[in-house]
């Protein structure tokens, strides 16, 4: 399923103008318009795909039949035909009946595996559990703590290293380097701001194109709901309404307000036009893409009712843009790199809650919500080069 996320090509290279005929910020409006328009090459290859399968009851794959994955959880799985790619089967097994084909790995956890003698496997399967001991729980308890983990441990990994880093003999020659690229060079802050756009643009391209034209995305879909739902109860949708509210509701606009009046207390017209600009232009992104792909919301499991097309997330767009704006502000008035992990953690995990809150509620697809990362991202990175553009013409008067 990751394999899907993999880019076919990513653009490298943008090239700063000097030529006093054509300003600054032109220029960053022509290469981000340019790369709109380009979009559409982030398309894959042309192939046919095999329909991936994912369920939670007992299967059989007929003789005439080929899918590409097939992942079944506390049910059996019966396969006659053809298997493309893998089988995870868990809480239940798997008979490879006499004539079928299996060309990638087959694993079993809470199972076992059966092969017929004339059937075709490329690699030998995986047992990874005995029959008879449930482990879904175990599996789906496991991911979550693999979720939670990373989002810290993570970030304290990366404080460990800089700790440490900062003890060796190289930090203050590097140090000194990098702080003279940067009064040299001050543009290579738009520029990789510019680059993080194009990357971002570039997966919201490729996701798209895998989502819904090519559809090879639905088992990566029902996985990942089915997680997410799998310890659901009536404390928990109060928790994930409240998060989502967070996101674009009644406390977004509250914190928004607040967070606008407290820029303006301070006369900081930049960062308020920064800020305005990410907003309105998130909002506005979001309107044009849900109506140019027209996906509809699913229709199973809701929790809120929501109207409108699914295609990118817009509560992930607005938090992102508004979020993700705002941890850029305050990290700038932050001296101590600690300080600003700190800043960019919460904010991360902030944006990661609001997103699991709207797979939970029942109200995007987790592709929703990963193309409204993308969509948000790009717009925000973009929105941080205008306004460190803006601070750069005015450095230089």
């Amino acid at each position: 399923m990751v394999a899907h996320f993999i880019l076919s090509e990513v653009l490298e290279m943008i090239v700063l103008t000097k030529h006093k005929w054509m300003s600054s910020f032109s220029f960053l409006v022509m290469i981000w318009s340019f790369l709109i328009m380009g979009m559409a090459f982030c398309a894959g290859d042309d192939s046919d795909e095999y329909p991936d399968v994912f369920v939670h009851e007992n299967i059989q794959i007929s003789p005439d039949q080929a899918i590409g994955r097939l992942m079944v959880t506390s049910g059996s799985a019966v396969v006659y035909g053809k298997v493309v790619e893998s089988i995870i089967v868990v809480d239940g097994n798997v008979t490879i009946e006499s004539g079928a084909m299996v060309n990638g790995r087959v694993v079993v956890i809470g199972g076992d595996v059966i092969v017929q003698q004339g059937a075709k496997l490329k690699e030998n399967p995986w047992v990874i559990a005995p029959q008879g001991h449930s482990v879904v729980s175990l599996v789906v308890s496991a991911f979550y703590l693999l979720g939670a983990g990373s989002l810290i441990i993570v970030p304290v990994l990366f404080w460990l290293i800089g700790h440490l880093f900062k003890k060796t003999a190289w930090y203050s020659p590097l140090k000194e380097q990098f702080l003279a690229v940067q009064r040299r060079w001050p543009a290579l802050y738009i520029a990789a701001s510019l680059g993080i756009s194009v990357l971002m643009l570039t997966v919201f391209g490729v996701l798209a194109w895998e989502t819904l034209f090519r559809n090879v995305m639905g088992v990566f879909d029902n996985t990942f709901i089915w997680f997410v739902r799998y310890f659901a109860s009536p404390g928990v949708d109060k928790v994930m309404i409240s998060i989502t509210d967070v996101g674009f509701g009644v406390s977004y606009v509250v914190i928004v307000t607040s967070s606008f009046l407290l820029l303006t207390y301070y006369r900081r017209w930049r960062e308020i036009a920064g800020l305005a600009i990410c907003l309105t232009g998130g909002g506005v992104l979001n309107f044009w893409l849900k109506y140019l792909f027209h996906r509809s919301r699913p229709d199973l499991l809701r929790v809120v009712q929501e109207t409108g097309y699914s295609f990118p997330s817009g509560h992930v767009i607005a938090s992102m843009c508004f979020y993700g704006m705002m941890a850029f502000l305050i990290m700038r008035t932050i001296s101590s790199w600690r300080g600003r992990l700190t800043v960019m953690t919460l904010a991360v995990v902030l944006n990661v809650a609001i997103g699991i809150s709207r797979i939970y509620l029942g109200v995007h697809y987790p592709t929703d919500v990963v193309a409204g990362y993308a969509a948000g991202s790009m717009w925000l990175a973009f929105c941080i080069s205008i306004l460190m553009w803006w601070e750069r013409e005015r450095a230089q008067q």
